[in-house]
């Protein structure tokens, strides 16, 4: 939780264990959603016909009265509520488990979406549905635009250009990573981008999951968002649970799009989960990355009885196994002595900790140190060879990160928080 993992991504330049189930159901929907399109009728004072547009006209279209809410309820959903639309909601259940939303809006196609049974790896799951989607045109150009907080989780928003006929095209995209509800939701329809975004927020704050079982709620969360200057890469989402055993349980996912042509384009999700006793002591402590479809790390450390720790996994290829002697911090422990020492004027503080990326055979030193006249909660964190300035919470978990991207800055930034750590 101390914001070490957006250096973890700048050291691999993650991963739930459920790849996306969506593929084939994505291709049939998309046919479907184009059938649906005729169902409502298309409001004339909101929408104009794209031929009578140049594209830049049809990319500024937004619909001008705001859209009215409808009810969502279905022998075949494992949701219900109420969201924005502009006609009746249809709902479908596809054989892998899959519900399908289809949303009109009153212009010429309606809004699709899928709600997924289980956790999603955002970049994954972007990953299928944009292939499956654009199967048969040329695709040109991906790149995430926008992160937002919906339901205290984390919404990547993203847009694919493609040409199909000789005709451009752009597909909105939103992959809402909700522990209760996950889902993801496509708009192709040039224009009515914030409208896109109020639609898929009212989905996200007007749906409640009707699931007999629902996941345990963190007793803190933060979501924040990472861009290398001002384009925006994808987000980290951590947070907090108490251990059985006692302690702290911290679980971090991270989803990053690279932008870029389909030869460039690289979508990488990690995921993170660490458990530390009541002082911050690591001990136990998993990594995984999935580069698309691809798993390329899955390496975890436990402490031994004798204080050591195991570890053992694969890194690229690669397996791994080794023994690490001395004490290892987790990243809440890192957050603890941060409060306890740094934001009350103290020293600076040098640790160990295990950093997969760094070396999953060695313990990495991290030094964190005061940032003189830069404030009471900045510090400079040092981590083998690479040097990031951090802003902390009164907490002790960091707020602001950045850190040198060649010419550029790689930053990571709250953009909401639920709860206290």
């Amino acid at each position: 939780m101390n914001r070490l993992t957006p250096l973890i991504v700048l050291l691999s330049a993650g991963c739930a264990a459920n790849p996306p189930a969506i593929r084939l159901s994505e291709a049939q929907a998309r046919n479907s959603a184009a059938a649906a399109a005729s169902k409502p009728a298309v409001d004339p004072s909101q929408s104009t016909p794209v031929e009578a547009l140049t594209p830049r006209q049809a990319m500024a279209r937004e619909l001008q009265n705001p859209l009215p809410r409808a009810r969502v309820e279905s022998p075949e959903a494992f949701f219900r509520g109420e969201v924005l639309a502009a006609g009746t909601p249809e709902v479908n259940k596809r054989p892998n488990g899959v519900v399908i939303l289809t949303l009109p809006i009153g212009t010429a196609t309606p809004i699709t979406c899928f709600f997924h049974p289980e956790a999603i790896d955002a970049g994954a799951t972007a990953k299928v549905l944009i292939e499956s989607l654009l199967e048969d045109v040329k695709l040109e150009r991906v790149r995430a635009t926008d992160v937002k907080a919906f339901a205290n989780s984390p919404a990547l928003f993203l847009e694919a250009d493609f040409v199909q006929d000789d005709k451009v095209g752009r597909l909105k995209m939103v992959v809402h990573a909700d522990p209760v509800l996950p889902k993801t939701c496509f708009h192709d329809e040039m224009g009515y981008v914030q409208t896109f975004q109020r639609v898929t927020e009212s989905l996200a704050t007007g749906l409640s999951s009707t699931a007999e079982e629902q996941p345990v709620p963190p007793y803190f969360s933060d979501v924040q968002v990472m861009r290398v200057n001002d384009v925006v890469l994808g987000f980290q989402y951590a947070a907090l649970f108490h251990a059985k055993s006692g302690g702290t349980v911290l679980e971090t996912n991270t989803t990053m799009v690279r932008p870029g042509t389909p030869a460039t384009l690289q979508y990488q999700d990690t995921s993170i989960q660490e458990w530390v006793d009541d002082k911050g002591v690591l001990q136990s402590k998993s990594y995984h990355k999935r580069l698309g479809q691809e798993i390329t790390a899955q390496v975890r450390a436990e402490r031994q009885e004798d204080g050591s720790y195991g570890v053992e996994g694969s890194m690229g290829g690669k397996d791994v196994k080794a023994r690490l002697s001395g004490e290892l911090l987790g990243e809440v422990g890192i957050a603890l002595r941060v409060r306890d020492g740094l934001l009350k004027g103290g020293a600076k503080l040098e640790t160990a900790m295990w950093i997969p990326p760094s070396d999953a055979s060695a313990p990495t030193r991290v030094v964190v140190s005061p940032r003189a006249g830069a404030g009471p909660r900045s510090a400079t964190m040092e981590m083998n060879q690479m040097s990031v300035n951090v802003e902390f919470d009164v907490h002790g978990f960091t707020e602001r990160m950045e850190a040198p991207a060649g010419g550029a800055s790689f930053v990571t930034e709250r953009i909401s928080q639920t709860g206290t750590p």
